[in-house]
């Protein structure tokens, strides 16, 4: 009988293990799941919002830079800036360039950019309009007036400020199911912030003027 008793000992031992192991196994894989639920639902977390009023959308580079955000330092500022000086490249390519590379500082366009800019926003004035409030498919992305932009940051919007100065802060397309980002860099001698990136140019949803199923 010992030795039975000791074998069933070891048994039990050995399940009892496995059943440990197995348990912290899935309360570690629960708990890395509520993690990653947790870090997603944190950057959809907008903890600080701007919204910037315009009586008209600038058309030239001065009529840019006699708006107040024009001074640069306020990146949400800039943000708005950047929407729109590129609401007129249908309008006037030339001034929307000269515009948008005041806004980039340091580094002007690259080829790369406006030919983006051009295979995304070509015969698509609706598409940067969808930025202002009021705007909607319905409406063909008309805008109530005086224009209004909001503009707004995540939990990890200034996770790389101090390494280069960058920062990445937020906008909404009505036409859109996801919010586009604007990522600027800061001029530290200055502190002045300039764009480093945008991505507000892929498609969204048709103006019901032009859905043919509308």
């Amino acid at each position: 009988m010992g030795l039975l008793d000791n074998l069933l000992n070891k048994a039990e031992a050995s399940i009892q293990n496995t059943v440990s192991v197995g348990a912290r196994s899935a309360v570690n894989k629960a708990m890395q799941g509520a993690e990653r639920l947790g870090s997603n639902a944190m950057k959809s977390i907008t903890t600080k919002k701007k919204t910037f009023t315009f009586s008209k959308i600038p058309e030239t580079l001065d009529e840019l830079k006699a708006l107040p955000e024009a001074n640069l330092k306020d990146p949400f500022g800039v943000v708005a800036l950047v929407i729109l000086a590129m609401n007129n490249y249908n309008k006037d390519l030339d001034r929307t360039v000269e515009m948008m590379n005041f806004l980039k500082g340091p580094s002007p366009l690259m080829g790369q950019e406006l030919s983006r800019m051009k295979d995304q926003l070509a015969g698509r004035d609706y598409l940067m309009r969808s930025y202002f409030e009021g705007t909607k498919p319905e409406n063909n992305y008309k805008p109530t007036e005086p224009f209004k932009i909001t503009v707004f940051d995540h939990p990890d919007s200034y996770d790389n400020e101090k390494d280069g100065g960058y920062v990445t802060l937020w906008v909404r397309s009505s036409g859109a199911d996801s919010d586009r980002q604007v990522r600027l860099r800061k001029k530290q001698s200055t502190g002045e912030f300039f764009l480093n990136e945008e991505y507000l140019t892929p498609g969204i949803r048709t103006p019901k003027e032009e859905d043919p199923w509308a």
